[in-house]
């Protein structure tokens, strides 16, 4: 790997458009195996990621950046419960699947 982190953007999706809110921030080493096969230690498991972005009600350069960087944000906006399972394959795929309402509930 390239690089020990991977940001995912979070929007906010409502009748007027998709918004940028904030991102959240991994450390591929919680997920991944180390070089002596111990898993990651939050590989399976639920855990809380927080989501970081711009105060509301501002807009130019800065603030794309705060909501595209966690490590710069300056505005906790929540935290999402998440499950993360890393796997080896030869062929990764990137899918996009929609979460069945029984399975949010």
């Amino acid at each position: 790997m390239l690089g020990g982190r991977l940001v995912f953007k979070v929007y906010d999706d409502d009748t007027l458009g998709d918004e940028l809110i904030g991102a959240i921030y991994f450390n591929i080493k919680d997920y991944i195996p180390d070089a002596d096969g111990n898993p990651g230690r939050f590989n399976g498991t639920y855990d809380w990621k927080n989501i970081y972005g711009a105060p509301t009600g501002v807009s130019g350069d800065t603030t794309k950046k705060m909501n595209e960087n966690p490590e710069i944000a300056s505005l906790w906006k929540g935290r999402i419960l998440m499950q993360c399972i890393a796997e080896e394959t030869e062929k990764p795929l990137l899918l996009l699947q929609k979460i069945e309402p029984e399975i949010i509930e």
